[in-house]
């Protein structure tokens, strides 16, 4: 079973968004982790853009379609979207996910509150300022 976290952070003043994720086996160890900034967008945008690259991610490097994956989100419009298999708004973003994680023998979306995504998160937030060094 992979654990696969992520999460977006966008700094209004600025103009800037970063993604990030990270991913954990069974021993919780983080086996992977990678952050990049995007195109500025709104954070539930954002949010669909890192689960995205994500899952791509896992998909090519052969981890999604032989892995149980559990997606550990912030994220209650994701978490909802993937319970109902439906997004008003962000429906080709669901579409795009939804083809991805039918690859998979076993797929979960789970809610998790901040302080547990926080690697994530700091991941996310590295990313805005990685141009800054």
């Amino acid at each position: 079973m992979l654990w696969l976290n992520t999460d977006a952070a966008v700094d209004q003043a600025r103009h800037l968004t970063g993604i990030g994720f990270y991913l954990t086996d069974d021993s919780h160890k983080i086996q992977i982790e990678q952050r990049q900034q995007i195109d500025f967008c709104d954070n539930h945008q954002a949010e669909w853009q890192a689960a995205l690259w994500a899952l791509t991610y896992l998909a090519d490097h052969d981890l999604l379609t032989t892995n149980t994956i559990v997606l550990q989100t912030d994220s209650q419009l994701l978490v909802d979207s993937f319970d109902k298999r439906y997004s008003k708004h962000y429906g080709a973003q669901l579409a795009a996910l939804l083809a991805l994680t039918d690859q998979a023998p076993l797929f979960f979306v789970k809610k998790v509150g901040d302080h547990h995504n926080r690697a994530a998160h700091q991941l996310a937030r590295a990313a805005i300022y990685q141009n800054d060094d």
